[in-house]
């Protein structure tokens, strides 16, 4: 059994793990014990032993998911993977059209924003999205890795700002494809849910030629592709009859097709339905509308596809050292059905002088009602069916391209790479309806002089075309980054043992030129609005390490970084980390660093009109408006700041791995996260909370008129319709975070009948304080519905001979009926707690031979329904639609030639 010493291995271990700029190298390879001692040894060396995991643990945790492990899962893209781990939220699913990053998939750790999780590529970096979540958070669209091009995931859940830069605040995540690779591999993946949508396939070809040994080169190419039809709201009982009142929301129904209401303003009484309601007459909760509901079915997910092409190559001089050229091109398209374009309802249309049968047939005053009197203004609820639906097309084509030299100076470990990363976004929807005209051709439809009429269920094309726009809006993000590293397992000896040291250089250029439609920019779209941005920086950077063994059980990793932003200034981050071994069964380790976070580019130069939901409590009392019906979405108007100050935290991590017996693996870290001075568009609902409280806040409100018939039928009532919210961003104080990951491994031996295999993961928050306003001390934001204080994953499986069946419980904690526990609302609505989630999943493998490898599963296999919340905030089902699609069956094959 080859065996090396200890100091050598914590050095190259500790180096090959937290030093340089790449945390997980491409050329890393694992050796064990049957294994020879190459002459050149890769530098992660883990020697044959028992405890061979806690070998490879380094001082910091790090979650690796294998091929194996991704086929398994049934996903059949990045995001669904990620989604069934306990320690990463989903920030963005790529199914939401009502985001300004439509179309883009993201995760994020800890519970923070996608801007604070590095994501890379074969450990390096690529070009955010053209287009910001929130029109703030800038991230990596996960859309563009191909899930069956990846040899592995790996997570690393700490902080490393002092290794990577700014980005890592939360950690990293690096996504691996294959190095070296001979010969040719395809594999497709087949799903459906089984109430017949939802339906994806995706296909890859892998071939590789040469190897870098032997002929002194390699070239790998994997082309995918992948296909995913949309879910529909018919096909699913929880979205079939979206009257959700059962469960303490609201209906849900459409009032404004076949055709809608009209309201009369000036006399402050409940709407009539428009003669000729293809759906069913009723009326409307809160409101006391009487509307048309119908219940068409949508389209609750887009149409998907992808392609992606990716080629690595690397050619091995005489003298040992390589080139290497990777390029990547990948082609993502997301086609989303809307509703169909509706006319904006705070428009007042006048009725003075009309003609128009319809509005002259409005129920008229009675001895208890005032009724519609000619002259009144009239607010019109109603869709223009006569357009067709809204089409909205996502199109986002990215080019990567990473060149470079690795080889040897003096003995030291040396590379320098160019990455450079093109990303350009078309986003274009057909039947967006122009607000100038459509208000004029309304206003003559009214008035009997032509134009478009609410009341004719049938319009002619001539007077609907003119109202019709097909809004464009493009992005486009670049990065470029020049890089050069060093590395030596030993510098120098200290006491006997060796020191080993990495420093390197890097420079990069971001931008981002976000136009939007102009328009959309000129507010003139109903019901859109609109978000530009156009900034850039160079970043400068330097950083070095050193790993340290101290003693002979005890290593240390020391870092230093230092950042010049072109528009921050400069900053150096520290790191310390230790890892140490009392036995061979226990491993302890801790960390602690800080880091510097500056604004994105969005928060400093975007302009964005947005639309937030808040409770308009100053309403909703005199209203008499409880729970859900206290629901309002006003505009929100956002600003970039150039005057922001950078973000700064400190992160500190402890924990400890356990192998007791061979079979038997725990983990416990516990992690801490301080951060300061962090960004983010002042909260609506506090400015709306504190409207007549704090000073300047009512000037950031923008109100309908008040309405005077009203107000005589609702004592206290004194605020009209609130309309917009103007939300600057802005340093808005702290947020501190704490919390602990648990793994538990174990292997079951049971002789000549297989093996079972137990593993329980489990990410338990402690704390979640945050600052929402500047000046205010952090408040717990945790428990509510964006900030569960667990998620847990257990699965079992059971291994004979070629083949495992497997069985995984994945449970989120239950919470308050809230988003967040300090918004107002009644607490008997904020008490009933949402109860805990589990789902379980179900998976077969089989090596049917040494070429092919089946699996297939059913994910949500007892098709668990979901979770309704019914608050002023929260007004939907909890959980994302990936667990909305129901039982889900796939089959996926993978077969090397």
């Amino acid at each position: 059994m080859h065996k090396e010493k200890q100091s050598v291995r914590s050095v190259r271990l500790a180096l090959s793990l937290l030093a340089g700029a790449t945390l997980f190298t491409s050329n890393t390879h694992a050796q064990t014990s049957g294994d020879a001692a190459p002459a050149d040894p890769p530098k992660v060396i883990i020697t044959g032993s028992n405890i061979a995991r806690i070998a490879g643990e380094g001082a910091t945790p790090v979650e690796v998911i294998n091929r194996a492990q991704i086929d398994k899962s049934g996903a059949s893209t990045v995001v669904e993977l990620l989604a069934k781990l306990p320690s990463v939220s989903v920030a963005l699913d790529g199914n939401s059209y009502n985001s300004f990053a439509g179309g883009a998939s993201s995760v994020s750790l800890r519970g923070l924003d996608a801007k604070y999780t590095l994501i890379l590529l074969n450990g390096r970096r690529l070009a955010n999205y053209g287009f910001a979540n929130g029109a703030e958070n800038s991230f990596v669209d996960l859309n563009n890795i191909p899930l069956a091009a990846l040899e592995s995931v790996e997570i690393l859940r700490d902080g490393a700002s002092a290794i990577y830069g700014s980005d890592a605040v939360a950690g990293v995540i690096n996504f691996k494809t294959r190095s070296n690779y001979q010969g040719m591999e395809a594999s497709a993946n087949l799903g459906a849910n089984v109430k017949g949508d939802g339906s994806s396939g995706d296909a890859s070809l892998t071939k590789g030629w040469g190897d870098l040994d032997k002929d002194g080169y390699n070239v790998l190419m994997t082309i995918d592709l992948m296909r995913r039809n949309s879910l529909r709201s018919d096909k699913h009982d929880a979205f079939a009859v979206p009257d959700y009142r059962k469960y303490g929301g609201t209906d849900g129904r459409t009032t404004t097709q076949f055709q809608g209401y009209v309201r009369d303003y000036d006399n402050g009484e409940p709407g009539y339905a428009i003669p000729g309601c293809k759906g069913t007459v009723g009326i409307a909760e809160g409101t006391g509308d009487q509307v048309c509901f119908t219940n068409p079915a949508t389209q609750l997910t887009p149409s998907l596809s992808r392609a992606g092409i990716s080629t690595i190559v690397t050619k091995r001089l005489n003298g040992g050292d390589e080139l290497f050229l990777e390029l990547g091109l990948n082609h993502n398209k997301s086609t989303y059905q809307q509703g169909y374009p509706i006319f904006d309802s705070a428009t007042l249309v006048p009725t003075d002088g009309t003609t128009n049968p319809g509005v002259l047939g409005l129920p008229g005053p009675t001895d208890d009602t005032y009724g519609f009197t000619p002259g009144d203004r009239l607010q019109v609820f109603h869709s223009i069916t006569e357009a067709g639906h809204q089409v909205e097309t996502i199109t986002n084509n990215t080019v990567r391209v990473v060149t470079g030299w690795r080889g040897k100076i003096q003995g030291w470990d040396s590379e320098f790479a160019l990455n450079l990363n093109h990303s350009k976004l078309k986003d274009d929807t057909t039947n967006a309806l122009l607000k100038d005209v459509s208000n004029q051709l309304l206003t003559q439809g009214i008035a009997g002089t032509g134009g478009y009429d609410p009341f004719n269920p049938a319009n002619p094309l001539s007077v609907v075309s003119p109202m019709m726009y097909t809004m464009h809006h493009n992005a486009t993000s670049e990065l470029g980054v020049a890089e050069w590293k060093m590395s030596t397992a030993e510098l120098f000896s200290w006491q006997g043992r060796p020191v080993g040291f990495a420093w390197g250089a890097q420079g990069s250029h971001e931008s981002i030129d976000d136009v939007a439609d102009p328009q959309t920019e000129l507010g003139n779209v109903v019901n859109y609005g609109a978000t530009s941005s156009k900034a850039s920086r160079n970043l400068y950077s330097v950083y070095g390490e050193l790993a340290v063994p101290v003693l002979a059980n005890l290593d240390a990793q020391v870092a230093l970084r230092g950042d010049h932003y072109s528009d921050f200034g400069t900053t150096w981050n520290p790191k310390l980390a230790l890892a140490w071994r009392p036995s061979d069964k226990v491993l302890l380790r801790g960390s602690a660093t800080t880091s510097f976070k500056a604004p994105t580019l969005p928060e400093i130069g975007s302009i964005t009109t947005a639309y937030t939901t808040v409770a308009d409590w100053a309403r909703c009392g005199p209203l008499g408006y409880v729970g859900a019906q206290c629901s309002y979405s006003p505009k929100d108007y956002l600003k970039g700041n150039p005057d922001l100050k950078a973000e700064k935290a400190s992160n500190y991590s402890a924990g400890i791995v356990l192998q007791p017996v061979k079979d038997l693996v725990a983990s416990l870290d516990w992690y801490g996260i301080h951060q300061r001075d962090t960004i983010q568009a002042l909260d609506a609902q506090y400015i709306v909370d504190n409207e007549d409280i704090l000073p300047g806040f009512a000037a950031l409100i923008g109100r309908d008129p008040r309405n005077a018939a009203l107000e005589a039928t609702h004592p206290g009532l004194n605020k009209g319709r609130i309309n917009s919210v103007t939300t600057p961003f802005s340093n808005v104080g702290k947020t501190i975070i704490s919390g602990f990951d648990l793994d538990v491994r174990y292997d079951l031996a049971l002789g000549n009948y297989g093996k079972l295999h137990f593993r329980e993961v489990n990410n338990h928050t402690l704390k979640y304080d945050q600052s929402i306003a500047p000046g205010q001390e952090p408040t717990s934001r945790l428990g509510g519905v964006y900030h569960p204080r667990w998620n847990n994953s257990f699965r079992t499986s059971y291994e004979y001979g070629v083949s495992e069946f497997a069985m995984t419980a994945r449970t989120a904690a239950g919470t308050l009926n809230i988003g967040d526990p300090t918004y107002e609302q009644d607490p008997a609505v904020t008490n009933a707690r949402i109860g805990s989630y589990t789902v379980w999943d179900l998976n077969y493998t089989l090596k049917a031979n040494a070429k092919l490898t089946l699996n297939m599963g059913v994910n949500n296999v007892f098709d668990k329904g979901l979770v309704y919340a019914n608050s002023a905030y929260v007004n939907t089902y909890v959980q994302g639609l990936s667990d909305a699609v129901g039982r889900y069956a796939y089959v996926n094959a993978r077969y090397a030639f």
